[in-house]
């Protein structure tokens, strides 16, 4: 499971944790009944599920984050590709109590452009790596209605690397600055998730599900590296924020062999402010030679020099970025049809709105914007016991795309060509 992931969803949300349900851009989610990733999407979904099921399913993913520059540069923020592994298992107890366990990968993302790139304050390189452990239990209250819920222990890994700006005003006097900032860090969290199922007939169902947001402060290193002023590592923390999220989902039979499918869901990015990264002691951060010899040469007493090394160590030991996002929602629709009784085909669209509330917020490390995505699948059914499901889905950027100069200027530096994702998943379903 220790597998870096790529965000394929807005902001570094990941979607991918269904191979069946991304062959329908996630329509339906949790409420289909086809694999077991219901423990994920909707708990309550769980009931649909007799006896003992496992399925383990796997995503390949690959970017295209094609940058170009007013003054003709270009840059590619492709890193290499990167897989989304997931792991259920589901077992009914009764005729109205279930239990369930999923192992996902909720977040990820992986980017990188070149070091020496033209805008690398805005961002050089950066990889969320995530495991969600997420035993589950759902209830059938009566024919018509199921709930669910469960708690998830949630770990995380970052590395982020950022250009510093050339420099900072102090005492009346442009100070050098320049380098990069880096942190890597990790840690482990709670989450919960609850679910709603409701089944008016029997070829009709609704689904309302909820997944708390995450508190990150983890712990790890902190770098400045070719700094003008100053340079260290020492121990650090990465804080950040991730979405709450709702879904609302509902599938419907209009004939024996096709099943229509809908889903919204909503991500409240809101809670996504910053990214903040602090280093435990800023005494870590020491004065260059050169950066001394400067000063003088300024002009600067010694208690001067004091204080440009305070306020370096100030400016240098917090870093933060600043997002400010807006809920996005995801809109899909998609169909299932069964060819044969071991043969389904399927396929989706979804829209998905852009997190970004101002334009001059957006950052190369999450260069995010709106997304349309086209999917489709198939799902082979050799025995009732054995199930293989493969989907492939395409999900291209259609809206604002510029990059500016820093988040607090209007001036426009270039603009991302392409924001494009390539996914193609398998997995297996067995049946005891």
């Amino acid at each position: 499971m220790m597998c870096a992931s790529t965000a394929s969803a807005a902001g570094f949300q990941l979607t991918e944790q269904s191979v069946a349900g991304m062959g329908r851009a996630h329509a339906g989610a949790g409420i289909i009944g086809d694999d077991v990733s219901a423990i994920h999407f909707n708990p309550a979904g769980m009931t649909l599920l007799h006896g003992l099921q496992t399925t383990v399913a796997g995503t390949y993913v690959s970017l295209d984050i094609d940058y170009k520059g007013l003054n003709g540069a270009t840059e590619n923020g492709r890193d290499k590709p990167a897989s989304i592994p997931a792991a259920y298992l589901s077992y009914q107890v009764n005729d109205s109590l279930w239990l369930g366990l999923a192992i996902t990968s909720p977040y990820g993302m992986r980017i990188r452009y070149g070091n020496g790139w033209a805008q690398r304050e805005r961002g050089i390189s950066g990889s969320v790596t995530t495991v969600d452990i997420n035993p589950s239990i759902a209830w059938k209250v009566n024919e018509y209605v199921s709930i669910g819920g469960g708690v998830s222990a949630l770990w995380t890994h970052s590395k982020i690397k950022s250009g510093i700006p050339k420099g900072m005003h102090a005492m009346g006097k442009d100070i050098p600055l320049g380098g990069e900032f880096e942190y890597k860090g990790s840690d482990w969290m709670f989450t919960y998730n609850l679910g709603l199922m409701v089944n008016p007939t029997e070829d009709l169902r609704f689904g309302v599900s909820y997944r708390s947001s995450a508190h990150v402060t983890a712990r790890g290193d902190y770098y400045i590296r070719g700094n003008a002023l100053m340079n260290g590592e020492g121990d650090g923390k990465g804080r950040l924020q991730t979405p709450e999220t709702v879904y609302i989902s509902a599938t419907w039979k209009p004939v024996q062999k096709l099943r229509l499918s809908g889903l919204a869901r909503w991500a409240n990015w809101k809670k996504f402010e910053n990214m903040r990264f602090s280093m435990d002691d800023g005494s870590n951060l020491k004065a260059n030679s050169d950066a001394i010899q400067w000063g003088m040469y300024q002009g600067f007493t010694p208690e001067q020099l004091g204080y440009l090394t305070k306020a370096g160590q100030g400016v240098l030991g917090n870093v933060s970025i600043h997002n400010d996002w807006k809920a996005a929602w995801l809109f899909s629709l998609g169909a299932d049809l069964d060819i044969t009784d071991q043969w389904t085909i399927r396929g989706g669209i979804a829209l998905e709105t852009d997190p970004i509330k101002h334009q001059q917020l957006r950052t190369a490390l999450i260069p995010d914007t709106k997304r349309l995505w086209l999917t489709c699948g198939l799902s082979w059914k050799p025995t009732p016991k054995w199930q293989v499901d493969m989907a492939y889905g395409h999900i291209r950027g259609i809206g604002h795309r510029d990059l500016y100069e820093s988040e607090s200027s209007n001036v426009k530096v270039g603009k991302f060509e392409k924001m494009n994702a390539w996914m193609a998943g398998a997995a297996v379903t067995y049946r005891f």
